[in-house]
């Protein structure tokens, strides 16, 4: 079963494993659907990232949780136009309306986490959408609240001491948030969730400048064998965010049910040493 870890000061226990729900609304049959969660439930995988601009994502989990909601961690992301809405972006009116659509879609009545949705530093520092995030939160319709975002996006919500939780980019091709953000999150106690966990399986391709097989692992491929992490490059990828104590979950999204088994069997190797995280580090291709 998957692990459980608290998620930075608040009392969510999420799983290690987090399930990303974008994808789900595409066209995938609700057999599929029904399939695919019974199973992430079955492997103690019980984090799910949506957003309200996600196709039918928030509905079909809606359609999905029924009776077993209080089984699920469900966050969600509000502030961007969808559908028709004729509202600025991360306004208090498209806010507010983002939230009790989420709440009805998916059959709530308070949304467990809920991320603005990768707004700039600028619109942080305008405050209206922070400060209605907040209102919702005070008026019972959302728990926790958080920011979506990276670098001095992700680093002016952090200094804002407003937010639960961030959920930021962080992988082994791209480590920027190394630098300045886990470390500010840290810091504060805010929980990290951690996205495109896998670098959107960018170590697969052999035209990939990072082909699993190719010269840019030179330096550390006796290492990566050592340590077992060598033969399945997706799970090295894994292992290496989930080694870092400050990321608390690391989002990974599927459609497929057996896909969804194998990284969970991934998220469940130890982690990777000191000695080998330093090597990686230095590789560090896109900061």
């Amino acid at each position: 079963m998957e692990k459980l870890a608290q998620l930075g000061t608040t009392n969510l226990e999420i799983s290690r494993h987090g399930f990303g729900a974008a994808r789900i609304g595409e066209g995938v049959s609700l057999d599929q659907i029904e399939n695919l969660l019974d199973s992430l439930l079955d492997l103690g995988i019980t984090f799910i990232d949506t957003a309200d601009c996600y196709t039918r994502s928030e509905e079909l989990i809606g359609r999905y949780l029924g009776d077993r909601s209080g089984k699920f961690v469900i966050a969600t992301k509000c502030g961007c136009i969808s559908g028709g809405d004729g509202e600025e972006e991360y306004s208090r009116a498209v806010i507010e309306r983002s939230i009790d659509r989420s709440l009805k879609r998916m059959g709530l009545e308070c949304l467990d986490l809920v991320f603005l949705h990768t707004c700039s530093a600028e619109v942080l520092r305008a405050g209206e959408a922070a400060d209605a995030l907040m209102r919702a939160r005070d008026a019972g319709k959302v728990r926790y609240t958080g920011y979506s975002g990276d670098d001095a996006d992700a680093l002016q919500a952090i200094s804002m001491g407003v937010f639960d939780a961030i959920q930021v980019t962080f992988n082994i091709l791209n480590q920027t948030a190394l630098d300045e953000v886990l470390p500010a999150a840290q810091c504060a106690g805010i929980g990290v969730v951690a996205k495109r966990p896998i670098a959107n399986a960018r170590l697969l391709p052999p035209d990939s400048p990072q082909f699993h097989g190719g010269p840019y692992w030179n330096p550390v491929r006796s290492l990566l064998t050592d340590e077992g992490a060598w033969d399945d490059p997706l799970e090295c990828s894994l292992r290496f965010t989930l080694s870092h104590p400050v990321i608390t979950s690391a989002i990974i999204g599927t459609t497929n049910t057996l896909h969804a088994q194998e990284n969970a069997k991934r998220a469940r190797a130890e982690v990777l040493s000191p000695k080998l995280l330093d090597a990686l580090h230095k590789l560090r291709p896109e900061d």
